[in-house]
């Protein structure tokens, strides 16, 4: 026990044998006892204790942590202004008032034991103060809370000092990691949804830019309200999305695909990942979405060239395989044809050698539909003899010299060329057809081969003309092919493809090295489509267009190569990129882009 607990313990102790009134002297012993048990407990607290002087904040006691604090023995700091413990106090004036009536202690016995929370409740004021202590080491910070008692009609003050700088140091840190992960949050490039009783909570930037909604928008719906009714592969959004949000609630991590929309309706297909984390004792979900309709396109033509790369490595051998017997085939057909002409010298003198008519053998074939069978056959291996040249299309790269070429002139050229397509049994006419040209000026050359060019987009008119004649079409309606030449930088698949378009829908946002074409995701396209009204294709036709033989035509009607070919000389030819976009029966559009020739800077 220190020095200033015996003064005090011998001082009471005198008192009680100086006293007439020895009965009292058992309770002062006891409340010395408790004096000291409540001096140890101020001894041991955490908290510095000090008291003081209501008028003058001088220090009148103060506990072990008090001194630790102040960097002061007992003795220095005590009889001294609050201000030599903690310097950045000097000057301060609290504003603690005290109202509280004088309380006289009890002079007789107690039934229970005597605490020093006899003296009067505090009525006074309480004022806190944060304040930086200097140390020896790190520097502390304080929290001081000072109250006023009024004891025995004196006033005092308590003056409570908690150490909180590990506190505070905690919370800064804990600030700091909010500051980091929240900027995570917001330069995330994918869309983030924070998701708690099956409403998004909060989404950052780029989720924002995604849906095309403010946030305060967003965090006020919920997945459902952000996508069509029925979802591609997995049936009614609401029930996919209930089952989805309770497993990935259950602890199961979900990961799948997505249609979601925009703000203007425009659905667009993502990649989900779905996972539960605990906030505040409350669990939540994240969402990640990722747009993957560019990187779906992209994929999609990756397969398209796969197959086209299979095809044209056998193409070779097989067409040298299916040459030889066609070609055996063809003569003999038309030998046969050529042997049973009258009028022929070497014909007749076998008529008169074998004593034949060959009039009548001619009337005889054709009555019985000879002449017409073997024209079939000579039909058929011309039809074959294309199929095995297609083939060797793929086989080979074009040598065809190519040159810098205005693609709204090859397109007039190719509707020229289509306007002779007609087939009244099929009630076919290209020329019935209205074909109206957006043609962007300004729009420059694209280095290709022009007969090879003009071949594709003969064959993209033939189709869209073919398939208009499979529609009926309402009144007021009529059939309509529409032709636009434009500028576009960037292709499917790459960054900033299919932005910056120029002629064709207005102006996008071009890439700031489009002159240098420095990066892929800024080469400089000629972009032409060919868009039609008419029955417009399913998904799994659109997908299958391209394939080699793939066609919807019927027997005899149709190769199923020509889109083949016009794949192959855009892309492997000349390095250039083919799509087609379609809405089930209401349009179908062929796009294809072209390096520009380079503008001189």
């Amino acid at each position: 026990m220190s020095k200033r607990s015996d003064d005090l313990r011998a001082k009471l102790i005198g008192l009680g044998q100086a006293s007439t009134r020895k009965s009292y002297y058992p309770e002062l012993k006891e409340r010395l006892q408790q004096l000291e048990l409540f001096r140890a407990l101020l001894e041991s607290a955490g908290d510095g204790v000090l008291l003081l002087a209501a008028e003058t904040l001088m220090v009148l006691d103060a506990n072990g942590a008090a001194c630790r604090f102040a960097g002061l023995p007992w003795e220095a700091l005590t009889g001294r202004p609050l201000a030599a413990a903690f310097p950045e106090l000097a000057g301060w004036k609290p504003h603690l008032s005290g109202n509280a009536e004088g309380f006289v202690p009890q002079d007789g016995p107690r039934t229970s034991a005597w605490h020093m929370a006899d003296a009067a409740p505090p009525a006074g004021g309480e004022e806190r103060r944060l304040i930086r202590q200097p140390s020896h080491g790190a520097d502390l910070w304080l929290e001081l809370a000072l109250k006023r008692h009024d004891i025995g009609g004196i006033s005092y003050v308590s003056c409570i000092a908690r150490d909180v700088s590990e506190r505070l140091r905690a919370e800064e840190e804990l600030r700091e990691s909010e500051r980091k992960y929240r900027a995570l949050f917001e330069a995330a490039n994918d869309a983030i949804f924070l998701i708690r009783d099956g409403l998004v909570r909060d989404a950052n930037r780029r989720a924002c830019e995604l849906f095309g909604r403010p946030l305060d928008q967003l965090t006020s719906m919920a997945p459902r309200d952000l996508s069509p009714p029925e979802q591609p592969r997995s049936g009614a959004t609401h029930l996919a999305e209930d089952i989805r949000l309770a497993k990935a609630l259950a602890g199961e991590p979900q990961f799948f695909e997505w249609t979601h929309l925009r703000a203007d309706g425009t659905p667009f297909d993502c990649e989900i990942s779905l996972s539960r984390f605990t906030l505040r004792g409350e669990p939540w979900l994240i969402a990640i979405i990722r747009d993957v309709t560019e990187q779906k396109k992209l994929r999609e033509i990756m397969v398209q060239t796969e197959k086209m790369m299979s095809v044209g490595g056998v193409a070779a051998g097989m067409a040298h395989e299916i040459n030889n017997p066609l070609s055996a085939i063809a003569q003999s057909a038309q030998n046969l044809q050529r042997r049973l002409t009258p009028g022929v010298p070497d014909n007749e003198a076998a008529a008169l050698m074998s004593e034949v008519d060959l009039e009548r053998v001619q009337h005889y074939f054709e009555l019985r539909g000879l002449a017409r069978l073997v024209s079939n056959i000579r039909e058929a291996c011309a039809r074959a003899a294309d199929i095995v040249r297609h083939m060797l299309d793929f086989a080979r790269r074009s040598d065809a010299e190519r040159a810098a070429c205005d693609l709204a002139a090859l397109l007039d050229r190719a509707v020229e060329l289509a306007e002779n397509d007609y087939d009244l049994k099929k009630r076919h006419d290209f020329r019935n057809i209205r074909i109206v040209r957006d043609y962007a000026p300004g729009t420059p050359m694209a280095e290709c081969a022009p007969t090879e060019i003009e071949q594709v987009l003969f064959n993209l008119l033939k189709n869209a003309s073919q398939a208009i004649s499979q529609k009926v079409y309402p009144q007021g309606e009529t059939p309509r092919i529409t032709l636009r030449v434009g500028t576009q930088y960037g292709a499917p698949g790459l960054p900033g493809g299919i932005g910056g378009i120029r002629g064709v829908g207005g102006v996008g946002a071009l890439c700031e090295s489009e002159a240098t074409g420095a990066s892929p995701a800024c080469t400089e396209y000629v972009r032409v489509q060919v868009e039609d009204n008419g029955p417009g294709m399913d998904e799994r036709t659109r997908v299958r267009v391209f394939e080699p033989f793939y066609t919807t035509k019927p027997p005899g009607e149709g190769t199923g190569l020509g889109l083949s070919v016009s794949y192959f000389i855009i892309s492997r030819n000349h390095g250039g990129h083919i799509m087609v976009e379609s809405q089930p029966g209401m349009w179908c559009r062929f796009t294809v882009l072209l390096p520009a020739v380079q503008r001189p800077t």
